[in-house]
């Protein structure tokens, strides 16, 4: 997975897809939705692709660029105050693209 610098919305036809597989070996399907920086750090804002409306949770993972790889690492956040701030920091960069609820 290489990093998207652009924090363009995406469009329709270029959604894209990512597996992540848990600590148990699930494997489990995100659309990527945006890259955030928020104070001189990446974070990945992304969708479950999930037909249970339930679980249509935000994810927010910190992007930790490896050197000797052409892959990044996707790191969760603990810290949720954190997360509350770049979703903020999402929410208002995309009032106008999506409908956010409560």
């Amino acid at each position: 997975m290489s990093k998207n610098k652009s924090n363009a919305p995406i469009e329709e036809e270029e959604i894209q897809i990512f597996e992540f597989q848990d600590e148990d070996g699930n494997v489990e399907k995100f659309e990527f939705l945006d890259i955030m920086e928020f104070e001189g750090k990446e974070y990945a804002v992304l969708l479950p692709v999930t037909d249970d409306e339930d679980a249509l949770m935000v994810h927010i993972l910190e992007i930790v660029e490896e050197l000797d790889s052409e892959y990044d690492t996707y790191i969760g956040i603990d810290d949720q105050e954190l997360v509350d701030k770049i979703y903020a920091a999402f929410m208002e960069k995309h009032k106008e693209d999506f409908n956010f609820v409560d």
